[in-house]
């Protein structure tokens, strides 16, 4: 039993959508190149509206949906309604705040090496002031 194109992209969309399998092992079992594979894929729905225009969103890629990053095709629209982003603009980084580090306990030993520190360049700096 041979399988048409129709039959094989619902195969494809299947195996990429409903699985973590690889694109490389996908293509593999289906004997396909990846670009073909690719090339099958169909945007999945992500089951909300377009803020602009209200057409559907849809998942470009399992990356895009696990990121929660739905795009609208005619406006070129990407991210959810609050933080969408023109898909042709580059999106400003925004970095990750710094994780709350606790504050250092100093030990004895730290301590005691510190001011022992401070005491010797007080001494040196004094010296040298007295030279002048």
């Amino acid at each position: 039993m041979t399988v048409g194109p129709t039959e094989l992209a619902k195969v494809v969309n299947r195996m990429y959508w409903d699985s973590d399998e690889s694109v490389n092992r996908i293509a593999e079992r289906l004997d396909l190149s990846k670009g073909a594979l690719y090339g099958m894929i169909e945007p999945a729905p992500a089951d909300r509206t377009c803020p602009d225009c209200t057409s559907p969103l849809s998942f470009g890629n399992r990356t895009a949906r696990d990121r929660g990053l739905a795009e609208c095709v005619p406006c070129s629209v990407v991210g959810e309604p609050a933080d969408r982003v023109p898909s042709t603009a580059l999106a400003p980084h925004t970095p990750e705040p710094a994780p709350i580090r606790e504050p250092r306990v100093w030990s004895g030993r730290a301590l005691a090496g510190s001011l022992l520190l401070g005491v010797v360049a007080g001494v040196l700096i004094a010296r040298i002031l007295r030279r002048r």
